[in-house]
């Protein structure tokens, strides 16, 4: 009973045809990007969200909760971030959860910085409400 279905199988390995192993090394869809620029773009959001001084959030040891935020204003932060790099829906439901988990482990804007970038994110590409032009260095 089985051989009919045997026969009408196709061998797919037959069909394959013979690609070079340089062209199936597709770019990853993002390449790594600055986490110093990042984290000033999270540290500028942090401050409009928690109505502070950009100034007075310290990139590498600013606690967004000790700050005064909460997992709602996390949440807006988050999306506003997202925002601000043009990811669109469909993507920015992984990395808001990615963001979410890692800044309830380490809530400072370098921790969100080091995921944007890996994601390829530094300078964003396209401008949100307030952001500048230039970016300066992280001390």
């Amino acid at each position: 009973m089985t051989d009919h279905l045997t026969e009408a199988t196709p061998d797919v390995t037959e069909a394959t045809p013979d690609v070079p192993a340089a062209a199936t090394d597709a770019p990853l869809p993002h390449a790594p990007g600055d986490a110093q620029a990042a984290a000033l773009v999270v540290r500028r959001v942090w401050a409009e969200v928690l109505d502070v001084e950009a100034e007075s959030i310290d990139v590498h040891q600013g606690d967004f909760f000790e700050l005064g935020g909460y997992s709602l204003l996390a949440l807006q932060a988050i999306g506003r971030i997202l925002t601000e790099y043009g990811i669109d829906d469909v993507e920015s439901v992984e990395w808001e959860g990615e963001l979410l988990n890692r800044l309830f482990d380490n809530a400072t804007p370098m921790a969100q910085a080091e995921f944007l970038a890996e994601k390829g994110c530094g300078t964003p590409t396209r401008t949100g409400a307030g952001s500048s032009a230039t970016v300066p260095t992280v001390q």
